[in-house]
């Protein structure tokens, strides 16, 4: 699972409007990142709304094969992408 220490260091090198995807074909897991990453993410990171939904598609286009995998056999992938606030 995330380090706290992973998560506040992806928050402070993070460049402005840069992204942070999250997936995972377990829901529990996919709140638990999020939960994270907001949590420990000194209020400089941000979920892209998707009408309060995860992520249909991946917004990036190239799958992973785990993902592929999870598709293929017809479960979800829990989706999230987040940025990071300033200007």
């Amino acid at each position: 699972m995330l380090q706290r220490s992973l998560v506040e260091a992806v928050a402070d090198m993070l460049v402005f409007g840069g992204k942070v995807f999250l997936q995972s074909d377990i829901e529990a897991v996919a709140v638990r990142m999020k939960d994270e990453f907001m949590g420990h993410g000194k209020g400089k990171l941000a979920v892209v709304e998707h009408s309060g939904q995860w992520l249909k598609e991946n917004p990036f286009g190239v799958a992973s094969d785990w993902e592929k995998h999870v598709l293929e056999r017809g479960d979800p992938m829990y989706r999230l992408l987040l940025f990071k606030l300033g200007s």
